[in-house]
């Protein structure tokens, strides 16, 4: 899957006759992936080019639109940009055009950014979401879009809501099953295990103290599970271990800093620098205070048993 990074770019890779799809793809969940499934079909099928097939395009922007015109307001992300990207690429899309969003992109009318987009990638087919909307004032729908294709050459097609469940799948149903610690109903969601991943970065090594090393991982503007410890597998560099994930601001040290910390249990391997996926299976406990560390690391040690108890029964197909 090829990523590109700007309007010129696009153009510079020829990308004629391809079938494309715009929206932000956070968490790239079953309904995102319904819509990428029919993009495909558009591309393969070449029902608006005879029987000619072309490439599947997804069009997507960093940062999130929301989080650069309302930063106060905007939701927490379902996963970080290289994890939108690999499931992007799993789902089996050609090529990213990933725009920078920024005040002369939010400034764009939605007809200015369509002319634009329509330049660079000569796309004979878009397919949306059935909730589409983008450009200034969200004036970019599906009828506005169809006549802009009838005037250049192009035709829209748009995904109906897929639901199950008894709901329609959202991000916003996602972040409410994370923040709720539902990872069942979340994994199904999602279409995966619901987690969280990153380079593993250094912290204050208090658990390394204590008996316990851990993997720090950034949460920093992520849509999380309530704070406390869970049972969790680790992943890196194509293993896969189990562990107990601390997410929380270590008030017995009055941190004030959310973090989520990982012990991999029962394995010494230096994983600094790597990049780690934390699969959170189930909650053990509320994140407390504790009078001293020693008092902690008794709590840890039973906290990392109750981990391995929870872990040897987890029999998720979608975690195995």
């Amino acid at each position: 899957m090829k990523v590109l990074r700007s309007f010129a770019a696009a153009t510079q890779q020829n990308f004629k006759q391809c079938a494309i799809t715009i929206g932000n793809f956070d968490g790239v969940h079953m309904g995102h992936q319904q819509v990428l499934a029919e993009l495909k079909g558009h591309a393969v099928s070449g029902q608006h080019l005879g029987a000619q097939a072309c490439p599947a395009v997804v069009v997507t922007f960093e940062p999130h639109p929301r989080a650069f015109l309302f930063p106060a307001e905007a939701p927490r992300r379902l996963s970080h940009l290289h994890e939108r990207l690999e499931a992007l690429k799993q789902a089996g899309v050609d090529a990213v055009l990933l725009l920078h969003f920024n005040q002369q992109l939010a400034s764009m009318s939605a007809t200015d950014f369509m002319q634009t987009l329509h330049q660079s990638l000569s796309f004979k087919h878009i397919h949306v979401g059935y909730d589409f909307a983008f450009g200034k004032d969200r004036q970019g729908q599906a009828d506005m879009m169809r006549k802009l294709g009838d005037q250049q050459g192009f035709t829209v097609s748009e995904a109906a809501a897929f639901t199950m469940l008894d709901g329609i799948v959202s991000s916003s149903r996602i972040r409410s099953a994370i923040e709720a610690a539902d990872f069942t109903l979340t994994e199904k969601l999602l279409g995966r295990a619901y987690a969280i991943s990153g380079r593993v970065g250094h912290g204050e090594k208090r658990g390394r103290e204590m008996g316990f090393p851990t993997a720090n991982l950034n949460v920093k503007n992520l849509t999380h599970p309530p704070v406390g410890i869970y049972a969790a597998w680790a992943e890196w560099d194509g293993k896969r271990v189990k562990a107990a994930a601390y997410l929380g601001y270590r008030p017995t040290f009055h941190g004030r800093t959310l973090l989520l910390e990982t012990h991999l249990l029962n394995h010494q391997e230096n994983v600094y620098g790597k990049r780690l996926k934390v699969s959170f299976v189930q909650r053990i406990r509320e994140d407390r205070a504790f009078i001293n560390a020693e008092l902690l690391a008794q709590q840890i040690q039973s906290d990392c048993q109750a981990a391995h108890h929870i872990l040897d029964n987890d029999g998720s197909p979608l975690q195995k």
